[in-house]
């Protein structure tokens, strides 16, 4: 039990840090839809794991990465606005992912394995997975950390980036793919309808208190670890669904660390 709380605090933490680095990026860049829509892309694919009883890592991946490869060639193909195709894709990878739930046999709908992949679970807190994590972060790390001088520009106003002939396109898609291999990971201990609150809640905070990029990108990725792990211990004393508690309190920190920030502003301004 001792060394499933310890995997599973470390994974949590991991996770919420790269949730909330990219978050930050994806706000920037104006591109949550888009993820939005690879995300249930993944759903789709993890719901199809139940269907073929396969790891979901085997069939979200691919099918997270068809979502994002997919959006860019129809938005073309059809003349539709980019965020309407990935709408698109969301409400058509919603309805595979249900179809699959609904087909999976001798699977309840409210089944362990079927809430595993909706809401999250403990149990995926494996040694191997923590170690996934961890490379992601690293690799994450390394590549804002090369990519920085070119992205930053992007970052800040992308369309003066590109009149500066910046090639904007295989960062913002990079970003994209990044995202949805950090989603595909994270649902299988946050849980696919849950993940976005980690994604984005973490980002609205440091958005909301720091002016800095590299500062907000430090405040959100520790915003999310920190939820990760308190939601983590809050879900195993309270025996509720992982993802919700920290989901919840991620929220509970954006709402204290608002009310805190804004307090300190009035008395800045009062004793300037």
């Amino acid at each position: 039990m001792i060394t499933l709380l310890l995997w599973a605090g470390i994974s949590a933490g991991l996770a919420g840090g790269l949730c909330g680095i990219l978050g930050v990026l994806q706000q920037r860049l104006r591109i949550t839809t888009a993820v939005f829509a690879v995300a249930h892309g993944a759903l789709a694919g993890a719901a199809a794991s139940l269907l073929l009883r396969t790891d979901p890592l085997i069939t979200a991946l691919p099918a997270a990465a068809l979502v994002a490869l997919l959006m860019g060639p129809l938005t073309d193909l059809l003349n539709l606005p980019a965020d309407l195709v990935a709408l698109t894709l969301f409400s058509t990878s919603n309805a595979i992912a249900f179809l699959c739930i609904a087909l999976s046999p001798g699977i309840p709908i409210f089944g362990a394995e079927v809430t595993a992949v909706l809401w999250g679970s403990v149990l995926a807190a494996t040694p191997g997975y923590t170690v996934l994590l961890s490379a992601l972060l690293a690799t994450t790390v390394l590549a804002l950390s090369t990519t920085w001088p070119h992205l930053l520009p992007i970052l800040f106003d992308r369309h003066l980036a590109e009149a500066e002939g910046l090639n904007t396109r295989r960062y913002v898609y990079g970003i994209i793919a990044g995202s949805g291999v950090v989603i595909v990971l994270s649902l299988r201990l946050v849980g696919a309808f849950l993940v976005f609150g980690l994604l984005y809640i973490p980002a609205a905070l440091a958005i909301r208190t720091t002016q800095r990029l590299n500062h907000t990108l430090l405040m959100s990725a520790a915003t999310g670890g920190v939820s990760g792990v308190i939601g983590l211990l809050l879900s195993l004393v309270t025996d509720l669904p992982v993802g919700a508690c920290i989901v919840l309190t991620a929220t509970l920190l954006l709402i204290t660390g608002t009310i805190t920030h804004g307090i300190a502003s009035r008395t800045r301004v009062v004793y300037s």
